[in-house]
């Protein structure tokens, strides 16, 4: 017996009408007359309403048809009784012989509900024209994967990329509107500020770069203004004739006019409030009332088009957030990033364990999702929808728990009023006509705090502007937004924060202050792309109303400096005994904040910085960890499970999941331990070839990391992923220890990382050989001291720097990367050679002869490259003529004798020296790696010790042969003469290995100069 295509397509079929309850498909299976010129018969039909674009399920046992019937489904036109529309997309099914041999229809329905793998690709386009995902090959999953897969594949791309431009057109009409009204009324653009906590610089400057400055300011609020009242109107669109709501429409028809208008639009707004929808409607209500109503009367018509072009793209995606992000004003003091559609589809994936009882209302409703800088909500609207996803497919529907979920489950915190606002926009669209009595989207206030009477209102001076409180020493009381919830720890419950420190946006009524409970170790997950600012000065704000900003993480809204030193003290007050780092941003201190609140059992799942993984460092001689070593720290000791996801590409903007950052980042997502466990001193490192870019792609990436992941058991070993028969990228499981760098990130050749760690331990494998050669190597710290930091030197140490040098000064530095161009060094470049004259000097300060000889005592010959440009600098170490101090890229590391400096001199100029340099160092930047005063020491080199004298004399030799010969840019390794002489002398006159074996290392050249974070950009690569 065997089961025939048609018939197993009605089984395939009734399995996915058993798994999408609450989601508007038709699904229908071998119907002949379906298309209006054609009598081709597709498998499986379903369609949903309008403008959700149908598509085809065709399921072959043959795999060499399904590529044809696929392509032949493509571009046909349903009839008008089925919506009339263009099939687009189709999805190809290889059944497999165990289906097709099952004894009867029944049995082959039972292998489907008990996980039988299936593969399956989807096309899309025209028979002629059309793309397919896989590129090549098949996924392989079961039935639930398929309808996984089904719903990012049939997602309108179209329609989410044209409602995207039409917002933003929409929007800057709008905004034009509200700015030129407010030439005229110059309080509506400072009360939408205010609204908004935005800027509304008056202008009138007497520079013209500041005008041209305050003038985007306002344009950027007048933006972010029209944009939330777009989206209030769309979303009303969505309610239009629930429960009464009149959608824009009615709305029209019922005034004077027959034309929108501000008291029409308003009065509706407030109707939908006393119903519900308060997060939604309230601030973009306020800010209607702002506008005059001549020009809103002008501008509602325009900004209805708009919200009509828009209504269905959001119930898809994050269409007004995207826009959001990109007009606050202080995104570049806050760092606030975007997080990518397709970016929060992976994490969610990553992040929700799919092994929960999710049939079981229980465990949804149970299931708590929280987001402490929540932005325009991408993260959390992709995490709720996982969980939505997965209690769907396991037969239930999850709409009969939205409201629960909205008012228990899901937190959102931030301190811009938008951001509030669009989050819970995203999260209330997912169940649109569901009625909820409150949320959990919290404002938190940030800045100065204001004066307020006993009935709320904030008291202003006689020019109208708010007072400020103090203490009763006239220091400004200040609130830090979500970083107050440092505070939060197991040791210290405190149910709920404090009334005054939070405003809530409830679903009925007035915004008003509500008790909501903020426990300690009660989020089943924290996902988070935190604010990355750093609290250091750095260049002012662009504003004529602004202050230089003492504390950038601080600076948001107006503060003043001495409102930004207060926030700063209460920051380092709450801060006390967490991982929360001023050196290393904000990064560290949302990260405390997740630890403070996951749950035991949890995951936490953060965008951070690369350098997060490969920065900071630890010194043995204080026991202190340093800057990111400390949240390293935190994840080895509390969490399991840790997965670390990191992009190799050679331009930063594609080796980010923030959609603007001006730097890679990654992904770690980790499960905290439950009471008893120990850490299990491991994590799987994974690394892309590229970021995902589609939420299609992003989902099944997911699938494919976590089965490598299962797949890579034995540390020090690695897995391909695969999406179909493309390979994607590898993941690579690493023993981590505490206070040691995680520096498996960001590479695209695995075996190269797999060569460097070994070299790390001692042992030398050749490309193209399995023979291990001993290499002695240790710390560097093992070797000798590293010198000072340069402003121990300079900015507050003994010595005004001067920027040139001659062989008659006392104190010779070599302190820049750029050679000092001398008459006497024509025709020589001192930093492209070993041999490198200092360029610098030091004036000792009046009164500090004593200090400045004492600090001499550190000069020394030979001096580390700290912060090494792979595509630009030749040597990762440098060896001055005579002794001299090393200054802010040129570390000094005294060691017993000058032969020994030599000697590791030319080994970090080897080929093999530059890469270890490069795997041990801190790549966030590409093309260049750092290493810190701090983390020298915890560098792996040869160990020069361990050379016999012959050895090290053959090394000194080496290096007395080749010093003053000019070596390219590191990345140039691979064709650089030079590099290749100094590779083969070292390691056959000192290592002992042959000619013919260290011809290997070209291959390992090139490996290494492929590299994107060694090459980046540059056109000077190997070629092939």
């Amino acid at each position: 017996m065997t089961v025939r295509e048609d018939l197993l397509n009605g089984r395939i079929a009734t399995v996915i009408r058993e798994s999408i309850n609450g989601i508007r498909w038709t699904v229908r299976e071998e119907n002949d007359g379906v298309f209006a010129t054609s009598d081709r018969r597709p498998d499986i039909l379903i369609t949903r309403p309008s403008p959700e674009p149908p598509f085809i399920i065709e399921n072959e046992y043959n795999a060499a048809n399904v590529e044809g019937d696929c392509r032949n489904k493509l571009g046909q036109t349903l009839k008008p009784d089925l919506g009339g529309e263009t099939i687009e997309t189709v999805i190809g099914v290889h059944s497999p012989d165990s289906l097709h041999k099952a004894a009867d229809s029944d049995i082959a329905e039972a292998m489907l509900r008990n996980g039988e793998i299936l593969q399956y690709a989807v096309y899309t386009g025209t028979p002629e024209n059309f793309t397919r995902f896989p590129s090549r090959g098949f996924i392989s999953g079961n039935i639930r994967n398929l309808i996984e897969f089904a719903m990012p594949a049939a997602e309108p791309a179209d329609i989410i990329k044209k409602a995207a431009d039409i917002l933003a057109e929409g929007a800057s009409v709008a905004a034009k509107a509200i700015i030129d009204a407010a030439q005229n009324y110059s309080q509506a653009g400072v009360s939408i500020a205010e609204t908004l906590r935005q800027p509304w610089p008056l202008g009138n400057s007497a520079k013209p770069e500041q005008d041209n400055a305050d003038r985007e300011a306002r344009l950027q609020t007048a933006n972010m203004a029209s944009t939330i009242i777009i989206n209030a109107l769309a979303y009303q669109q969505n309610l239009d004739g629930y429960n009464g709501i009149k959608g824009l429409a009615q709305v029209r028809s019922e005034t004077a006019a027959k034309k929108l208008d501000k008291d029409a639009v308003v009065a509706e707004f407030e109707r939908i409030l006393s119903i519900n929808y308060w997060p939604i409607f309230h601030v973009a209500k306020e800010l209607l009332l702002q506008i005059p109503g001549s020009t809103a009367n002008d501008m509602l018509e325009k900004m209805a088009d708009t919200a009509n072009g828009i209504t269905a793209a959001i119930r898809h995606n994050d269409v007004a957030g995207t826009l959001f992000q990109q007009l606050i004003a202080d995104r570049k003091t806050l760092k606030t990033y975007y997080t990518m559609p397709a970016a929060t589809t992976l994490m969610a994936h990553l992040t929700i364990p799919e092994n929960l009882a999710w049939g079981n209302p229980e465990t949804l409703r149970g299931y708590t999702i929280a987001d402490y800088a929540c932005g325009s909500g991408g993260i959390m609207l992709a995490l709720y929808q996982r969980v939505r996803e997965l209690h769907r497919l396991h037969g239930g529907n999850p709409d009969e728990h939205h409201a629960y979920m909205m008012q228990e489950c899901l937190t959102a915190c931030d301190i811009m009023p938008a951001a509030v606002h669009l989050t819970a926009s995203l999260l209330s669209s997912v169940a649109p006509t569901v009625q909820y009595q409150g949320t959990r989207c919290i404002l938190f206030p940030f800045g100065g705090r204001r004066k307020t009477d006993n009935n709320g209102v904030v008291v202003s001076d006689r020019a109208g502007n708010p007072v400020k409180e103090t203490d009763n020493k006239g220091n400004p009381i200040v609130n830090l937004g979500s970083i107050e919830l440092l505070d939060l720890n197991a040791t210290r419950y405190q149910a709920v924060l404090p009334l005054a420190q939070q405003t809530t946006l409830g679903a009925q009524g007035r915004r008003q202050n509500i008790e909501v409970s903020i426990s300690p170790l009660s989020q089943s997950v924290v996902g988070m792309n935190p604010p990355f600012t750093r609290p250091t000065k750095h260049a002012p704000r662009k504003s004529s109303e602004s202050v230089d900003p003492q504390n950038p993480a601080f600076a948001a809204f107006g503060t003043t400096n001495s409102e930004q030193s207060a926030m700063k003290k209460l920051e380092s007050k709450l801060a006390k005994n967490t991982i929360s780092d001023g050196n290393a941003g904000l990064g560290t201190t949302f990260t405390a904040i997740g630890n403070n609140m996951v749950r035991r059992g949890g995951h936490i799942a953060l965008i951070l910085p690369a350098t997060a993984m490969t920065g900071g460092s630890y010194s043995a001689s204080k026991n202190q960890a340093f800057s990111w070593q400390n949240l390293r720290n935190l994840v080895y000791d509390n969490y399991g499970d840790i997965v670390v996801v990191s992009i190799a590409q050679p331009r930063k903007k594609d080796s980010a999941f923030s959609a603007d950052s001006d730097f890679a980042d990654c992904m770690v997502i980790a499960r905290r331990l439950n009471e008893g466990q120990s850490p299990a001193g491991q994590a799987h490192f994974v690394n892309l070839s590229s970021r995902p870019a589609t939420k299609l792609e992003a989902s099944e990436t997911a699938r494919a990391i976590k089965a490598a992941i299962r797949k890579t058991v034995k540390p020090g070993t690695q897995s391909d992923i695969h999406i179909g028969n493309d390979i994607i990228g590898f993941v690579r499981l690493e023993t981590i220890r505490r206070n040691h760098r995680w520096t498996a990130i960001r590479i695209a050749n695995g075996s190269l990382v797999d060569r460097l760690h070994k070299l790390q331990q001692g042992i030398l494998r050749l490309p193209q050989s399995s023979i291990d050669f001993p290499i002695p190597v240790t710390q560097v710290g093992n070797l000798g001291q590293v010198g000072p930091l340069s402003r121990d030197i300079s900015e507050r140490g003994p010595f005004i720097r001067v920027e040139k040098y001659s062989s008659d000064n006392e104190y010779p530095m070599l302190w820049n990367h750029y050679p000092v161009k001398k008459a006497d060094q024509v025709g020589k470049d001192p930093q492209k050679t070993m041999l490198t004259r200092p360029d610098s000097h030091g004036r000792v300060r009046d009164g500090q002869d004593k200090e400045a000889a004492l600090l001499w005592q550190n000069a020394t010959y030979l001096h580390i490259n700290e912060d090494f440009q792979f595509n630009a600098n030749s040597t990762a170490a440098a060896y001055t003529p005579q002794k001299a101090l090393g200054g802010r890229m040129w570390p000094t590391l005294q060691m017993a004798s000058p032969e020994q400096e030599k000697a590791l001199c030319v080994w970090l100029n080897s080929t093999l020296g530059l890469a270890t340099y490069w795997i041990q160092s801190d790549r966030g930047q590409n093309g260049r790696g750092a290493i810190s005063v701090t983390a020298i020491p915890g560098l792996i080199a040869l160990d020069v010790k361990k050379l016999n004298r012959e050895q090290l004399q053959t090394a000194v030799r080496i290096f007395d042969d080749l010093k003053e010969k000019r070596m390219l840019p590191g990345n140039e390794a691979w064709r650089d003469p030079v590099r290749k002489e100094l590779d083969e002398r070292l390691f056959v006159e000192v290592l002992g290995l042959t000619t013919a074996e260290v011809a290997q290392l070209d291959i390992l050249r090139r490996q290494w100069c492929k590299e994107p974070t060694v090459t980046a950009t540059k056109k000077t690569g190997p070629t092939d």
